[in-house]
Parts: structure tokens; C-alpha cells; sequence
């Protein structure tokens, strides 16, 4: 079948959209049941590309376990969300800083720590190398020798090699300040920049689902940032994995979440912060 002969597959039904939703909740804990619009971009999206024109045939090739695994993989990372950028919700990144300049405060004299943070859902990297400038820009203020190490995790595979790559259009950096602009990105060409090496080193990209704990790192955190990730569970499944990850977090460390992403939540080895202008918890 050729890209001009190809016809894309009307609307979802009610019952194939119910199927769908299903099946990509049961194996990824992404639920669609609020964004019919998104789940069904990056179904026609995919099946244009493998040449697929009906729903139901495609939605048998890829439940086969082991023969559609590979497919299925693709058709995650085509709906799996990656809109971010640079210190998005700034409010969430200004109380990260503050919380930093407190605690490395208390750790600085301690030779040989580190400085362990989590970006949950890392996307394209933005969010990791922003935590990581701003992570660095607090050790070097503080004239600390702790070592930094990021861990960031995302299902898709796509994202994850944008991330590591590290080089973006040059507008994703215009409203950053101009001294980040020239520490911490080279000019990749006229139209891309590049982040540094130093702050890559810095980082670990690795594909990861945060609903599942054999997937969280293997040490526990200074910092778990996770934003614009619960929006996309349900109520029930949030509290679990909110619940694992204070679990990888450190005694006095920060959980951030996104702002009214979760409700109804509470967990008696966390409390609450005082800044009303986020939504994130301190491990007692």
C-alpha cells in the first residue's frame, strides 16, 4: 500500500475506544479515558505509518504476545505525550532551588556526598538538564564539592534519544537566562544548540515506567521530581506510585508533583511543604 492510497480509519466507536483505553491502561498504566483526542492522533499517526487502515486488525496485531511486542513498543511512543520545555512551571523549579540552597547548606562540609535527583517522565531531556544547571549553579554558590547525578526515566525510546542527543532548535533556549545560555549550550549550527558535555555526564537517560518499582533506581533521592505525569492516571494508581516513590526517597528529601495533578493523597512518611505555590512533600 502506497502513502497515496492510503485511507486513514474513521473516528474510534465507542466499543474500539473502550478496548484501546483498556488495553494501554492494563500495560502501561496510562489511561486515555479523558484524552480520546490524543489516543486517537497517535493511532492514526502510527497506522499510517505501518499502512494499517482499520482498528480492529491492528489492534489484534499488536495484544499478540510475543509477535506484536515490537509494534506495540512503536505505538507507545507515538502517543505517549512529550510536550515540555525548559524550567516548565517555573514556580515548581524556583522551590527545587530554594530546597537545594537548604540542604546543600546543611551537606556541603560532607566530603565525597552526592546529589541525587529523579526526573520522572523526562521527555526530550528538558526538564533533566534544567534540574541539572540548577542543581550545578547551587553547588557552585555554595563552593561544594557534592557530586551530582540525575536519573531520568521516560517510556518512550524516541524521546529518550532526543534527550541524550541533548540538542535542541535554538528558540527552546531564548527566554532562558543569558548566562545558562553560554555555560551550559555550544551552537550546534545556525538553527541548534547543544548541551555541554560536562552537564550530559551528569545525567543517566533511561527508559523506564514509573508504575512498575523494579524500574526506580537502585538508590534513593535527594530530589524526585514528577510533573504533568499524573494527569494521565487514575485516582487509584496514582496514590500507588506516589506511595513507591517515597519509597526511593532519602530522609528529608522533596517529592515534587504538579500542581493539583493529585488529590486526596496522604502518606505518613511525607508531609507537606508550606509553599502553596506547588504541590510537594518532604520525607520525614
Amino acid at each position: 500500500m502506497t502513502a497515496w492510497s492510503y485511507k486513514a480509519p474513521q473516528e474510534l466507536t465507542n466499543d474500539q475506544y473502550t478496548r484501546w483505553q483498556n488495553l494501554l491502561e492494563e500495560r502501561t498504566g496510562i489511561s486515555f479515558l479523558q484524552h480520546k483526542s490524543i489516543l486517537q492522533k497517535g493511532l492514526r499517526q502510527r497506522m499510517r505509518e505501518v499502512g494499517a487502515d482499520d482498528y480492529e486488525s491492528y489492534f489484534e496485531q499488536v495484544r499478540t504476545v510475543p509477535e506484536g511486542l515490537i509494534e506495540w513498543m512503536q505505538l507507545v511512543d507515538r502517543i505517549s505525550v512529550k510536550e515540555t520545555s525548559f524550567f516548565r512551571e517555573e514556580y515548581s523549579f524556583k522551590s527545587v532551588q530554594k530546597y537545594l540552597l537548604n540542604r546543600l547548606e546543611r551537606s556541603s562540609k560532607k566530603t565525597g556526598s552526592t546529589l541525587d535527583i529523579w526526573s520522572v517522565g523526562c521527555s526530550t531531556g528538558e526538564e533533566a538538564y534544567s534540574l541539572a544547571m540548577l542543581a550545578s549553579e547551587t553547588i557552585d554558590y555554595l563552593k561544594s564539592d557534592l557530586f551530582l547525578a540525575i536519573f531520568a526515566t521516560d517510556i518512550s525510546q524516541s524521546a529518550l534519544s532526543v534527550a541524550r542527543e541533548g540538542r535542541y532548535a535554538l528558540s527552546k533556549i531564548n527566554k532562558l537566562p543569558k548566562s545558562f545560555r553560554t555555560k551550559y549550550f555550544t551552537k550546534a549550527n545556525a538553527d541548534e544548540v547543544e548541551v555541554i558535555s560536562k552537564l550530559k555526564q551528569r545525567i543517566c537517560f533511561a527508559q523506564g515506567n514509573v508504575q512498575l518499582p523494579e524500574h526506580s533506581p537502585q538508590l534513593s533521592m535527594d530530589v524526585i521530581f514528577c510533573q504533568n505525569v499524573f494527569v494521565y492516571f487514575r485516582r487509584e494508581r496514582q496514590h500507588i506510585v506516589l506511595d513507591n516513590l517515597v519509597e526511593n526517597l532519602k530522609p528529608g528529601g522533596l517529592l515534587m508533583i504538579g500542581p493539583g495533578e493529585v488529590v486526596g493523597w496522604h502518606n505518613a512518611r511525607v508531609k507537606r511543604t508550606s509553599d502553596n505555590s506547588v504541590q510537594s512533600y518532604i520525607k520525614c
